[in-house]
């Protein structure tokens, strides 16, 4: 009888170190999974906007060369697009530049003032396209703009340099040409006098 209860009791002992083996194995292997769900959400979810510049319903003093937005994540440039909508219409520019976690959509340098609208869409580095839109007004138009209409006002309110130069450049032969001309005839006139008056001496005396 004492030997039977020893061995019961051992192997009472035995199951108990297993369980308590088995449940500790469960753990980790629960803990292992737990860290990998957490570890692979960042790298799975999709682009987060984190800020756009211009800022969403803001008012510039000139319209910029650029629009600039960005996300919690570089995004893929397959899909990705930004149409930017102005006073006008669409606005006419190249494909958007992707910088890091920023997209870039240059703006044409004849960009007016006025209200502008950007539609954007991206494509998520898990494949996944996110979009959205946001808008600004711009009190004055693009520097670039700006410049250029100087530009043009004083070329055309100011004749050019060079056809001065061209002129008094092409005046200045002539007037040399005539001259000499002058003196040429002038010098003919006067010999011929002179011959004249050589040639009557003899007769008149």
């Amino acid at each position: 009888m004492t030997t039977q209860h020893a061995g019961t009791a051992g192997q009472a002992r035995l199951m108990r170190r297993l369980r308590t083996a088995l449940g500790s194995a469960l753990l980790v292997l629960l803990g292992s999974a737990l860290a990998l769900v957490v570890a692979a959400g960042p790298a799975a979810a999709h682009d987060v906007l984190v800020s756009t510049s211009p800022a969403n319903g803001s008012t510039v003093a000139q319209t910029p060369s650029r629009v600039v937005i960005t996300f919690t994540d570089p995004a893929l440039s397959i899909g990705t697009q930004v149409v930017v909508t102005g006073p006008a219409g669409p606005v006419s520019v190249p494909k958007p530049r992707l910088v890091d976690t920023t997209v870039v959509q240059d703006l044409p340098g004849s960009a007016p003032a006025g209200h502008y609208t950007v539609s954007w869409r991206v494509t998520s580095a898990d494949g996944h396209p996110v979009s959205g839109e946001f808008s600004f007004t711009s009190h004055a138009p693009s520097a670039a703009s700006i410049t250029g209409a100087t530009t043009t006002q004083a070329a055309t309110a100011t004749p050019p340099v060079t056809a001065h130069t061209t002129g008094s450049g092409s005046g200045l032969p002539f007037a040399a040409i005539l001259a000499a001309l002058i003196a040429v005839a002038v010098l003919v006139a006067v010999g011929w006098q002179v011959h004249r008056r050589r040639a009557r001496g003899p007769k008149d005396e």
